[in-house]
């Protein structure tokens, strides 16, 4: 009998493949969460930096004041809005995905919550746009035309 063959050889091959596994197993997490999203997290060096880029005046504070309360409102609600979704999936006690009409119906409750949102930005960046300078209104507009976060200016033809 070869020595592969062997009742000893299969045990320890499998008590060997047993100590490996089992501490790499259990070194891994049962359930990964999805990535946690705060959309408040950074809001103050936001705030900041929009105070500074656009250089508010003390003229200025208090409409600028009015729109960064707006944006750390949007802000809060994005938080529990992404709160409550993950609350939904981890009580889904039978982990299965979203059905096609449920994963349509969060795409139209976002998509709402956005224009709720851009709707509410609007009406409090209005007043503090009319308060400011020419030089100020460019920055603005320079600001409002980067891509995402802080990315570069859109080219404009």
């Amino acid at each position: 009998m070869s020595i592969r063959r062997s009742p000893l050889f299969a045990a320890l091959l499998t008590a060997g493949i047993v100590a490996i596994a089992v501490p790499v197993a259990l070194a891994q997490p049962v359930a990964r969460p999805g990535p946690e999203h705060n959309f408040n997290r950074h809001m103050d060096g936001r705030v900041a930096f929009l105070k500074a880029e656009l250089k508010i005046t003390p003229q200025q504070q208090p409409a600028f004041d009015a729109y960064a309360r707006v944006l750390r409102q949007n802000a809060g609600e994005m938080d529990a809005t992404m709160r409550k979704r993950r609350d939904a999936r981890a009580a889904d006690s039978e982990g299965k995905p979203p059905t096609a009409i449920e994963q349509m119906e969060r795409r139209a409750e976002a998509a709402k919550l956005a224009a709720a949102h851009t709707q509410r930005s609007l009406d409090a960046f209005a007043p503090l746009y009319a308060q400011l300078s020419d030089e100020q209104k460019k920055s603005a507009d320079d600001l409002m035309a980067r891509r995402g976060r802080g990315g570069p200016p859109h080219r404009r033809t």
